[in-house]
């Protein structure tokens, strides 16, 4: 079955370079021009992944992918910016998106990175129920569910990867390059820095106290753990 993905950029000729590329490539393309339209065409459509422009008139990219959120925690979404600071591409990260790419960018990357996202985002349809306790976080993986103290958390298909990486291991250390790899594929190899706003999001999330996490322990010089009483 093809995978349907949205386009959303205010650029006509983005537009049409992106839709004719992955056309070939064997996608189903559909386009938006701005965020507004972004936003009604998720409420009326599932897609597979959204690749999402930062600056649109009517709606930039950080509130159509708050927007989005709010309808699909788990719906794989790419920011595609022109600009080139870290604290804007960390911002997308911060609000949810699986990955961003600084325009200009090569068709054969922006491919090679939806393959990545579609790969690690995937319902893997045969997983047998698992569930995981440590200690007041219960993660499902067939179901993609978490819950801390018995409170539904949501997390973003990131996030959720990493917690059930560490999760799964207690007390194992792994580096951010093993964390980038494991949560985000091989695509992502360069951008491991990455890794630590993911983190950060994710103790907001389950920690009591993100600031003296009990259980996403940093391992300085190193990586990350899980800790706390199992």
């Amino acid at each position: 079955m093809k995978r349907n993905i949205l386009v959303v950029d205010d650029e006509v000729s983005i537009r049409e370079m992106v839709r004719s590329y992955l056309i070939n490539e064997g996608y189903d393309v559909n386009e938006a021009e701005n965020g507004i339209e972004a936003v009604e065409k998720v409420k009326a459509n599932q897609y597979d992944l959204i690749l999402l422009d930062v600056m649109m008139p009517k709606m930039d990219g950080y509130q159509s992918l708050r927007e989005i959120r709010s309808i699909y925690k788990k719906m794989p979404i790419i920011m595609l910016t022109a600009k080139a600071e870290e604290i804007d591409k960390l911002l997308g990260l911060e609000l949810g998106a699986d990955d961003y790419i600084t325009k200009p960018f090569s068709l054969r990357e922006l491919t090679a990175r939806m393959k990545a996202v579609l790969r690690r985002t995937s319902d893997e349809q045969d997983e047998e129920e698992e569930v995981i306790i440590r200690g007041e976080i219960t993660i499902n993986t067939s179901t993609y569910e978490v819950y801390v103290n018995g409170r539904r958390v949501n997390l973003t298909p990131t996030e959720f990867k990493i917690l059930h990486t560490l999760a799964g291991k207690p007390g194992r250390v792994y580096s951010r390059l093993q964390l980038m790899n494991i949560a985000m594929g091989e695509a992502y190899v360069n951008y491991e820095r990455s890794i630590d706003t993911h983190i950060s999001n994710l103790r907001k999330k389950v920690e009591q106290d993100p600031a003296d996490p009990k259980y996403i322990q940093t391992m300085y010089g190193i990586g990350y753990r899980f800790g706390g009483e199992l």
